[in-house]
């Protein structure tokens, strides 16, 4: 049998079409917050009941679509964005496909009320189906969406859906988004009539810097490296972490390509070759960059998502990414303050610590030992001379041969040691967190838990709140136990026996950044957590830190936890 060709109905090939732009309710809010923004609005606000799959709702104050367009407004291949073939290859707003609100009428009802400038009253689009009706009603200046009942005339797509709370999650990070990239905009998100938040319009750089800490975290913050560079017409601004702050999903790496939120793959290598070597296997980055260049050298018209784009020189674009990160995270490295002052923790014996401060006797710092490659005797060298003419104090002499761990710390962070004649700067709490991590994955799970003589208060979530007793089961799998005597209140009753150097509030806030997790992630965070002072470490541990340094340096590859240095390093480094 000969299978005949026919032309779809138009109910038919709109669902098609709409089966590429609207995936889930998250879809739907991102379509209409662009063109929000298309249509100049200084304020947006997004009302969403049972996680979008109910009801969607997004009105601003932008310019609104006069009465006549607005039937146009849902049909297929309507806008106001381009005009000719030509705009296509320069295009400077979200919108241009004429395709999302036909898209969202296919499978939702809708309702537009709008009001442009200079027209008498708004005017009511209902659209169910193929029954439009058009009518007039009240409304301000500016444009409120109204999609209900999504996928009503799709079931097999509304099987698909996620439920309730993984679907509010998703429209959540989108409104967060699209905060990023318009931060001139004032955005409000409530939830089943529950305000989430409210974000005031963002135009000086402290304004900026507040609603980026909202969104991203404190801990973001606290650790992200700034950069803005321009070449070539193009330019390169915003925060990346440094080394300390990885992650192990790539969800928080957001990247703008003028002003548009992309999840571009060319992009995302050139990050992660710039932190090749940085970050532990497996984890990654989080960045925050905008990337601006002529329209006519990028194409957006790659998927109808517009999440993909297509640079005109992508191999320019790749490198001017990887080596503007590398500089900014070499700086960041270089930049640090290892010379504020330098002691040296010694005498093993004793379990005291000898500190090494520059002194007006000119002395010798001794490096004895056995036969460990990771502390050679050096005496003699150019390295000891420098050392010498600098005049640190003496250190005792070390006692553990199979280690010869005496270290030359020169800061509460970073320590100088050697690994086969060559000397390196060695990032002492990354080492200590690598270290952690491993003793405790040794460990089976429950991890015993050592109580708290006085328990530590941390406010409640409000991402918590409906799960909390699976939030409490998989802390306590890792020797934390929590609490919730009060609504908005946790108290952290106890920490791992094997994690005495938890900083409880720090572990809670890396934690509160994970949008789903389980107890496997837990164990790298709590090894993040970790602070202390160098000088608190037992023999044992000193021990055990080193052949995992002399293990790490044996593979020969890049990591983030040691950097090799050349003897004008160290001089530098020493204060010569």
């Amino acid at each position: 049998m000969v299978l005949r060709i026919h032309q779809l109905p138009p109910a038919i090939a709109n669902q098609i079409a709409a089966g590429e732009v609207i995936e889930r309710p998250a879809s739907v809010v991102k379509e209409l917050l662009e063109n929000s923004l298309d249509a100049g609005a200084s304020v947006i606000s997004v009302e969403v009941n049972y996680g979008g799959l109910l009801q969607i709702t997004v009105s601003d104050n932008g310019s609104g679509i006069v009465k006549d367009d607005l039937p146009l407004a849902v049909a297929a291949h309507a806008t106001s964005k381009i005009r000719t073939l030509n705009d296509l290859y320069s295009i400077d707003s979200m919108g241009f496909r004429g395709e999302a609100l036909a898209s969202i009428a296919s499978v939702a009802k809708v309702t537009i009320i709008s009001k442009p400038e200079g027209q008498d009253n708004a005017m009511m689009l209902r659209v169910e189906g193929e029954r439009r009706t058009l009518s007039p009603c009240a409304r301000n200046i500016g444009t409120t969406i109204d999609v209900s009942d999504l996928f009503y005339n799709a079931p097999v797509r509304k099987r698909f859906l996620k439920n309730e709370k993984l679907e509010f999650q998703a429209i959540e990070m989108v409104v967060k988004r699209f905060a990023l990239s318009a931060p001139q905009i004032a955005l409000t998100l409530k939830h089943n009539k529950k305000l989430i938040f409210s974000l005031p319009p963002a135009l000086s750089e402290q304004a900026k810097a507040i609603r980026m800490s909202r969104i991203l975290g404190n801990t973001f913050m606290r650790e992200a490296i700034f950069l803005d560079v321009e070449h070539s017409g193009m330019r390169l601004y915003g925060w990346i972490s440094n080394q300390r702050l990885q992650r192990s999903q790539n969800d928080r790496q957001w990247i703008y390509v003028n002003q548009r939120m992309v999840k571009d793959k060319l992009l995302q290598h050139a990050v992660k070759q710039a932190y090749d070597g940085l970050l532990h296997a497996g984890r990654f980055p989080v960045c925050l960059l905008y990337f601006t260049l002529p329209g006519s050298e990028v194409d957006v018209n790659v998927h109808p998502t517009k999440h993909e784009v297509r640079f005109q020189q992508p191999r320019l674009v790749h490198d001017f990414f990887t080596s503007q990160l590398t500089k900014a995270l070499h700086s960041n490295l270089t930049n640090l303050d290892t010379r504020e002052y330098a002691y040296a923790i010694a005498s093993c014996n004793e379990r005291q610590n000898a500190i090494a401060e520059p002194a007006h006797s000119r002395n010798h710092i001794e490096t004895h030992g056995g036969s460990n490659d990771l502390f050679p005797n050096r005496s003699g060298n150019s390295f000891s001379s420098s050392i010498t003419s600098k005049g640190y104090k003496k250190t005792s002499a070390v006692c553990h041969p199979e280690t010869e761990s005496q270290w030359i710390v020169l800061n509460e962070r970073f320590i100088l040691v050697f690994i086969k004649q060559q000397p390196y700067l060695v990032d002492l709490v990354a080492l200590f967190q690598e270290w952690t991590e491993k003793q405790l994955m040794k460990k089976a799970l429950p991890l015993e838990s050592r109580p708290l003589l006085i328990s530590i208060r941390y406010p409640l979530p409000k991402q918590w709140m409906h799960r909390l007793d699976h939030i409490k089961h998989e802390l306590a799998r890792v020797g934390i136990r929590i609490e919730y005597p009060i609504a908005d209140e946790l108290l952290i009753r106890s920490i791992p026996l094997s994690a005495p150097y938890l900083d409880v509030r720090l572990f809670f806030n890396f934690f509160c950044e994970l949008d789903f997790f389980h107890t496997e992630q837990l164990i790298p965070l709590i090894s993040r957590s970790q602070m202390f002072d160098p000088k608190q470490l037992t023999v044992e541990e000193r021990i055990e830190m080193n052949q995992l340094l002399l293990e790490l340096s044996l593979k020969e590859e890049k990591h983030n936890t040691y950097k090799a240095l050349t003897i004008d390093d160290c001089r530098m480094l020493l204060h010569e």
